[in-house]
């Protein structure tokens, strides 16, 4: 619990990130791309935000694909 909780080292990683991202990106030009979390502390990205697993990554890609489907105007309601 100390270790992850909230005085621990995942709660001090978050908190570095958001400010240094929030910092870095507030310098950016508009047309820029933003500055992420993995771009930053690419080392505990993967502690901090575990990878998917391929059935996560199956039910993303179906959720995008639905909600590009959803998008046509002239979409059915239910899907």
């Amino acid at each position: 619990m100390i270790n992850d909780g909230m005085l621990g080292n995942k709660a001090s990683l978050i908190a570095l990130s958001s400010l240094t991202t929030g910092n870095l990106n507030s310098k950016l030009r508009k047309d820029a791309k933003p500055y992420r979390m993995e771009d930053i502390l690419p080392s505990t990205h993967e502690y901090i935000v575990p990878p998917m697993t391929e059935e996560e990554k199956a039910i993303a890609a179906n959720n995008k694909l639905l909600a590009f489907a959803r998008m046509s105007p002239n979409a059915p309601k239910v899907f």
